[in-house]
């Protein structure tokens, strides 16, 4: 665990620098990749937001007065992602990206409010 929170900071202290050293990012990588069983999670409040949540809503009463449900379904389940996300945000009064680690876990809240939040992202989706 000790080594997870290392790492974790280091991630933090990357999100905001000038210049983004790539080897750096990639050695972190590798070191992660050494932790048995770690989970990754991002948590990306940058893509559900409440912008998006008030065009999925508009979307979604498009498809009911155009009576097709399925896609009604459909937008409901995103628009029931973007709530949460957004209740989240609200109710911890996140304003900054940051990783956080927990026991085998390792999180990424994304907001895209940091310097280096995009090349971060594409570098943990990047094998998903």
């Amino acid at each position: 665990m000790k080594k997870l929170i290392e790492i974790a900071d280091q991630l933090n202290e990357l999100l905001n620098i000038d210049t983004l050293d790539k080897s750096t990012l990639l050695e972190l990588g590798n070191e992660l990749d050494q932790i048995l069983d770690l989970r990754f999670k991002l948590v990306d409040f940058q893509k559900y937001n409440e912008n998006e949540l008030n065009k999925i809503i508009v979307a979604k009463l498009t498809q009911i007065k155009e009576q097709n449900f399925e896609k009604a379904a459909n937008l409901r389940e995103q628009e029931k992602e973007c709530i949460k996300y957004a209740n989240f945000q609200k109710y911890f009064k996140l304003k900054n990206s940051f990783f956080y680690p927990e026991e085998r876990k390792l999180f990424y809240f994304h907001l895209g409010t940091e310097r280096n939040d995009e090349i971060l992202k594409e570098f943990f989706t990047a094998g998903v």
